[in-house]
């Protein structure tokens, strides 16, 4: 079971990064990574300014997956968390992970066509 919270851990990292990248401006528009709909694939600026406003809640969704896994993994590894809790647990760590991805790409897309007047 403890593979399991490694593999968010990892996971969360993961997202926090490209958030993080997104945001700063620094992801390039690829099919890849990021908020990759036909709106932002459509045009670099529309890129931009759909993961300036969607990358926080990739970071802080991801942040905080990452966190709550690295705060169960050594319990994990020693065989101290009970299954029930584990599985409950790591359900949690992928709504929050699913839910930031789905507000920073809603959120980030209405945000950059009220900038972009699309």
């Amino acid at each position: 079971m403890w593979f399991a919270f490694l593999i968010v851990f990892v996971g969360g990292i993961v997202v926090a990064w490209v958030g993080w990248r997104g945001l700063t401006g620094k992801l390039p528009r690829q099919h890849v990574a990021g908020i990759r709909t036909p709106y932002t694939l459509s045009s670099d600026e529309r890129w931009r300014a759909v993961h300036r406003h969607g990358g926080p809640y990739l970071v802080l969704g991801g942040a905080a997956a990452a966190a709550a896994a690295a705060a169960l993994l050594p319990f994990a590894v020693a065989g101290r968390l009970p299954l029930a809790f584990s599985v409950a647990a790591l359900i949690a760590m992928a709504a929050v992970t699913s839910a930031s991805a789905i507000a920073g790409w809603l959120l980030g897309v209405a945000a950059a066509r009220r900038e972009l007047g699309d």
